[in-house]
């Protein structure tokens, strides 16, 4: 019953500030693998382009199968809140020779015991690129046997025209508590080269913890304007369950297990590795995390891409069963979604949670959250591995702004804090 009431009182917390937001990476064909996006020059930064600068990203994925498919692309301009821009036409945000461009990157995969087929393509390109700022989504086809378009995956990204000033402060010491479970922020938004009338209707803003769509906060309302300034101190709505750090495996050659690694070996037609399971951590853990990110490495090619074998890898989460909640993976890799894949199994047997991923190899930085059964679809980490102030979390702050008479929703501040105590 405490643990019931434990997880109604966080998800009603989370809610008060979130609603849901179809912002999520997919992966829409059952063979489709591996759905990567890196941006930055760490490949870590998230995927966000400057207008009218050089950047780009670098999108890939893999195919079980090594016969070439034809895939296309085609992007769309998003309102702040990632619905499709109605007032715009479709030359008015893109500059490209067709609506949709075909990926032209491919690759077979080479001394691996799984075959399977290596996709990727760089955007913006000289074939396609955007004109506007604001949130985007890149739709990927392929064709069915009966030559019909069938959707593929689907990428957000988004492109900033910075035009306002954000500063972001942190504090342990939150309205809710002191130094124990929760980091609050505090923000500052200087619209002095934009016209502000309106700051309601005229500008949005997102906040994620550790690039997660679940949890994030959602247009919460400023505590005052000072001028051309929006503030929002003491907001509640900024308040953030602090977590506990990632854990992380090496996973990098079929011929021996790596960090936090049990097991790795040949069986079955296929290789079967074991991460060492994992056991609820009720303090905090000072960690060198990644907060969820995938790197594709392998000890045994410099061709990553398409020399790193698949594995089928079991993780174990060793405690008692959650009666009101189910228990995920999570992670960059998993595209912070809860779908059935991630979804782990109870085994009475073991007394553990257990779930098999076909991954490929690389490094994993992951966690596992509870999902409650009732409420909104938020993932907590307090109920499995404790909420701890001292928790490293890196932030992300997007600000969206729609002057009255204007047809679509720029984005024209973002910031990438970390909370480090």
């Amino acid at each position: 019953m405490e643990m019931k009431r434990s997880l109604i009182v966080l998800c009603l917390f989370l809610f008060l500030g979130t609603y849901a937001i179809a912002q999520r990476n997919k992966m829409l064909l059952p063979e489709m693998r591996t759905l990567t996006v890196l941006a930055g020059a760490d490949g870590n930064s998230l995927p966000i382009l400057q207008l009218g600068s050089a950047e780009r990203l670098h999108i890939s994925f893999d195919i079980m199968d090594t016969e070439y498919r034809r895939f296309t692309y085609r992007i769309e301009h998003l309102t702040w809140d990632f619905h499709p821009t109605t007032e715009i036409f479709e030359s008015d945000y893109v500059r490209a020779a067709a609506e949709e461009e075909v990926i032209e990157d491919y690759e077979e995969s080479m001394n691996t015991t799984t075959s399977y087929a290596h996709y990727w393509l760089e955007f913006p390109n000289e074939r396609m690129r955007p004109l506007l700022a604001g949130n985007y989504r890149l739709s990927i086809s392929t064709e069915d046997e009966d030559g019909e378009s069938v959707p593929a995956a689907e990428v957000y990204f988004a492109v900033i025209d910075p035009q306002a000033a954000l500063s972001v402060n942190f504090t342990t010491n939150t309205d809710v508590d002191w130094n124990q479970a929760h980091q609050q922020l505090s923000m500052e938004l200087d619209m002095r080269n934009l016209t502000l009338r309106d700051e309601r209707a005229e500008v949005k803003t997102i906040i994620l913890q550790n690039r997660r769509w679940d949890n994030a906060v959602v247009d919460p309302t400023p505590t005052y304007r000072n001028g051309q300034k929006l503030i929002w101190n003491h907001c509640r709505d900024l308040i953030f369950p602090a977590g506990n750090e990632f854990r992380a495996f090496d996973m990098l050659s079929t011929r021996y297990p790596g960090m936090h690694m049990e097991s790795i070996r040949w069986e079955d037609d296929t290789y079967q590795a074991v991460v060492e399971p994992d056991e609820p951590r009720r303090n905090y853990l000072v960690y060198n995390d990644r907060n969820g990110q995938y790197v594709s490495r392998t000890n045994d090619s410099a061709e990553a891409a398409t020399e790193s074998d698949y594995c089928w890898t079991r993780f174990t989460y060793v405690t008692p069963p959650l009666p009101d909640a189910d228990v995920y993976l999570n992670g960059q890799w998993t595209n912070n979604r809860f779908t059935p894949e991630y979804k782990m199994e109870y085994d009475e047997s073991l007394g553990a949670y257990v779930a098999d991923l076909h991954l490929k190899l690389g490094y994993y930085s992951y966690q596992y959250l509870a999902v409650p059964h009732t409420g909104k679809r938020c993932g907590l980490s307090g109920p499995l591995d404790g909420d701890f102030w001292q928790t490293e979390n890196e932030y992300t702050v997007l600000v969206y702004y729609r002057r009255t008479g204007d047809r679509y929703w720029s984005l024209v501040a973002e910031t990438n804090p970390s909370y480090k105590p």
